[in-house]
């Protein structure tokens, strides 16, 4: 039995469907992935931002306060991450020389059992481990610069859009403890519902025929 030219026609027309929907998905991952990367990037800026600032404060103290400070920033870190992530993590400044130039590096170590793994915090990225290293020394460098009991003001836009879900019930928490015990606001722009339960007010914000529409939860 032959085709009839109507159903080699369907049978191309299909085919061409099958080959624009294939491409069309790459298409969608492609953009996908774009976005991922430029958050990534961001994430990164930020962070390295926040270890400029350290060294910065670190290099701007008699040698006596600087190891005080820097006991003080690797602890107060530690207990963040552990709070969010687990017990395993701990943070530390580790000071050397290279030739002539003293040399300042961070560094995430993972203890398991008798093992330790030493990684660099700008390669520690996973579950948005970056994004809360990048945070705590904002916080600490904060904390360490108040000359006042005058409340300071922390704003985070979609800081920890990189975080994974399964992190953000103890990232919560741990943002609750530290308004309670330090006196730091903090103004959070994010997608995640989940910290509003943390929240003292949660506002949402939607968009209704080209106009902004508050409300307060």
């Amino acid at each position: 039995m032959t085709s009839s030219p109507l159903d080699t026609m369907v049978v191309r027309a299909r085919q061409r469907r099958r080959v624009i929907d294939t491409l069309q998905g790459e298409a969608r991952a492609v953009l996908t992935r774009g976005k991922d990367l430029s958050g990534e990037v961001s994430e990164l800026t930020n962070l390295v931002e926040e270890l400029d600032r350290v060294t910065i404060l670190l290099n701007s103290l008699g040698e006596e306060r600087q190891l005080a400070a820097q006991a003080n920033i690797e602890e107060l870190v530690t207990r963040g991450l552990r709070m969010i992530f687990d017990d395993t993590l701990s943070f530390h400044i580790v000071q050397t020389v290279r030739g002539k130039t003293a040399v300042v590096e961070f560094v995430v170590r993972t203890t398991l059992g008798n093992s330790v793994i030493e990684t660099p915090v700008m390669d520690a990225r996973g579950g948005g481990l970056a994004a809360v290293i990048g945070f705590l020394l904002r916080l600490v460098v904060m904390l360490m610069g108040q000359d006042t009991k005058a409340a300071n003001l922390l704003v985070l836009d979609e800081t920890f859009a990189h975080v994974s879900a399964e992190y953000l019930d103890t990232l919560g928490q741990f943002l609750r403890e530290v308004v309670d015990r330090t006196g730091v606001q903090i103004v959070m722009v994010t997608h995640q519902p989940e910290f509003g339960q943390y929240a003292d007010r949660v506002y949402h914000f939607t968009t209704e025929n080209g106009k902004t529409q508050v409300s307060e939860r």
